[in-house]
């Protein structure tokens, strides 16, 4: 059995959310961190594992799961059964339905806001027009 390695930004949600999956199930893995604003995600072997450039990664043995939520479903899938992510598929939707809409909808937004004042960009973030 392969040993676990996740490779993340501490300041990083989609990290976080991986790291907190990892030890609420108690798994044994290593954690190495990325350090994502020096570019450590852009050199030759980190792209070589990650094209997108992006974290967490996580491995186990020769497979490289690069995106959080697949991380995360992987995770209690194969380690957990049944225990967060059941195997009925009516129940499981709910779940993968509030998966993509983090990633599709409300991770998007939250960082349109969130990214530019936290990167110096801007102070204020600008109210949004509702869409009708």
């Amino acid at each position: 059995m392969s040993i676990l390695e996740l490779h993340a930004f501490p300041a990083s949600p989609p990290s976080r959310a991986v790291h907190m999956a990892l030890d609420l199930l108690g798994l044994e893995y290593n954690y190495v961190e990325v350090a994502v604003l020096d570019g450590a995600t852009r050199t030759p072997e980190y792209l070589s594992m990650n094209p997108q450039h992006t974290v967490p990664v996580l491995t186990d043995g020769n497979l490289v799961i690069t995106e959080s939520r697949a991380a995360m479903t992987y995770l209690v899938s194969q380690h957990k059964p049944g225990l967060l992510y059941p195997a009925c598929a009516k129940k499981r939707s709910q779940i993968d339905q509030r998966l993509y809409f983090n990633i599709g909808t409300f991770y998007s937004r939250m960082g349109d806001c969130v990214y530019p004042v936290c990167f110096g960009k801007t102070k204020t973030i600008l109210r949004r027009r509702k869409m009708h």
